[in-house]
This record gives structure tokens, C-alpha cells and sequence, in this order.
């Protein structure tokens, strides 16, 4: 299994004091720069192709990840994160390693990110993997609109019967590809994932079937659109639309990392010979076990679906 896409370090602030940073720098704490947190931050492994690599690897995938990772102390916990759960890492070692901290409310939801987004992936490097037989290409929220030549070019390579592509385009092109260019990265997918948002922006129609059927129009053979709390729908050439409902949650907690997380559990369920029925249910869970561990995928027990 070959994964493209970001992998870094996820720190969450839960519930800080608003407006907890002055306009104006000092040398030394005062009364009003040093504020209370009252939970310690927490740190956790990030970036879309991390996270899935994780999952992947610790169902029992053999995964290669080209990340950029850094030889900073961020890059060195998260190369240990990712080699403890067998991944490969295949990305030359950079200079710097992409990382995020979010502050999140009492009630765990995003208040706001700062990203520093590190080194940019060598999209190519993916492509000399001959080993692989499943490629995921997923996009950063970040990511530069020069490099789409570049990903339709790895799309491309994998071009082979027994190969499988999937590919998260995720939010970061919104407005900035036209729909004729994302139409052409789908024509070169076996399997389209994402949130309904993200899907239904490069597509005319508003309702969830039509939004699938005109993914499917475009070439790949499976869609599967995430929904939050509403759940997730899904289709493929050889099964009708369906909804599935969102699974219970025990205990709320922060959401980041459940959706990549999803996508790892999905591609493993699919590479497993599951149906895509089956395959969905079990993404589902290992992603609401993300959700209610907090800490990403790190605090996922490690079980299986």
C-alpha cells in the first residue's frame, strides 16, 4: 500500500481563555500575558496521510508513506509513532515537519488552527513504488493548486488492472481548480472519498445521489462521502446508492484524525475482500473509537474494527 499525503503533529488546547494573546510583546510574564490551561495540551499524530497510515498499518497492512518528516524533534515523534505501527517511511528526511496546534471549546469543537505546513511532498517519489498494489493520494488542506500536474501524473502511473487508486481531494482546492480539472483526476481514480461538502462543490447538483451518480459519471468505480453526524453514503458501479447511519458515540470528544483515520479503515476493509457495505460500517467505527480516545489515531485501542 502506497500513501501520498501529509504526516505531522496534532497539539489541542482544550478550552484556553479567549483571546489569550496581546497585541503588544514583552520580556517578561505579567498578570495579564500568563493565563491558566487548565487541561495539559495534547499531542497526537496528524496530517491526512499519517493518520491513514497508522490505521493501515496497524490492521495489518504493509504500508509505505511519502511524507515529508523532518529532522526536528516534531519529526522525530512522529517517525517513531509511525514506525511503531509498522509503517514504512519512504520521503527523504527534511528540514522541518509539518505540525498544528487547535484550540478546541469545552464541548471539544474547533475554535482555531495554526498550521505550519513544513516541507512540500515529492509527489513522484510515489510513483516508483512498484510493489504496491493500492495507492492513496490525499490532498493537504494546504496544498498548492501548481502541484495538480504533478498528482494527475501519480494517478496516472498507477493506470494498471490490477492497481487501485483512491484519492482524498479534501478542501484545499475549493475555488481553485476548475471542475473540468477535478473531473480529470476522478476519470484516473478507482475509488473517490471525501465529505459530502467537499464532493458536492464540483458538482451541479445539490442532493446526496445526484452528487454520487456524478462522481461515478466521471470514471471511478466507488464514491463514499462522509457526513459527520448524519452519517455516510455511498455507491460503486455494482451497488445502488445507500445511507448509512452514523454510529453512537459514547462520550464526545475532538474529531481530529477520525476522518483519515476513516479512510485507512476503509481502503483496509476494501483490500480485505469486504463488500463496500461492510467495509463503510467498518470504517465508521474505527472512526468513532478516534473520536471518543481524543488524541488522533494514537488514541484509538488498537483492536482491530
Amino acid at each position: 500500500m502506497a500513501i501520498a499525503g501529509s504526516a505531522g503533529l496534532d497539539v489541542t488546547l482544550r478550552n484556553p481563555p479567549r483571546h489569550w494573546i496581546g497585541e503588544v510583546g514583552r520580556d517578561v510574564y505579567t498578570q495579564q500575558t500568563l493565563l491558566p490551561l487548565a487541561l495539559p495540551a495534547e499531542m497526537g499524530l496528524g496530517g491526512n496521510g499519517g493518520s491513514a497510515a497508522y490505521v493501515l498499518a496497524k490492521l495489518g497492512g504493509r504500508v509505505h508513506l511519502n511524507a515529508p518528516i523532518g529532522i526536528d524533534p516534531i519529526g522525530y515523534l512522529v517517525r517513531e509513532w509511525l514506525t511503531e505501527a509498522g509503517v514504512k517511511c519512504v520521503a527523504p528526511v527534511g528540514q522541518s515537519t509539518m505540525h498544528a496546534i487547535t484550540a478546541v471549546d469545552a464541548q471539544g469543537k474547533r475554535l482555531g488552527t495554526l498550521q505550519h505546513v513544513g516541507p512540500p511532498i515529492d509527489w513522484d517519489l510515489s510513483a516508483q513504488d512498484q510493489e504496491a498494489a493500492c495507492l492513496l493520494v490525499s490532498l493537504p488542506g494546504q496544498v498548492s493548486v501548481e502541484v495538480m500536474p504533478q498528482v494527475l501524473k501519480l494517478l496516472k502511473s498507477f493506470e494498471q488492472p490490477s492497481r487501485v487508486r483512491v484519492l482524498d481531494i479534501g478542501a484545499g482546492w475549493t475555488g481553485k481548480l476548475s471542475c473540468k480539472q477535478v473531473l480529470e483526476l476522478w476519470a484516473h481514480t478507482e475509488v473517490v472519498v471525501g465529505t459530502l461538502e467537499e464532493l458536492k462543490t464540483w458538482v451541479t447538483s445539490q442532493t446526496i445521489q445526484l452528487v454520487a451518480q456524478r462522481v461515478l459519471a466521471a470514471g471511478p468505480q466507488i464514491v463514499v462521502m462522509k457526513m459527520g453526524s448524519e452519517g455516510v453514503a455511498y455507491q460503486s458501479r455494482s451497488d445502488s446508492f445507500a445511507l448509512q447511519a452514523a454510529l453512537k458515540l459514547c462520550q464526545a470528544n475532538v474529531t481530529i484524525g477520525a476522518g483519515d483515520a476513516f479512510n485507512g479503515a476503509l481502503i483496509a476493509g476494501l483490500l480485505r475482500g469486504q463488500t463496500l457495505g461492510e467495509a463503510v460500517t467498518g470504517a465508521q467505527r474505527v472512526a468513532v473509537k478516534v473520536v471518543e480516545g481524543g488524541r488522533g489515531v494514537l488514541g484509538w485501542p488498537k483492536g482491530g474494527f
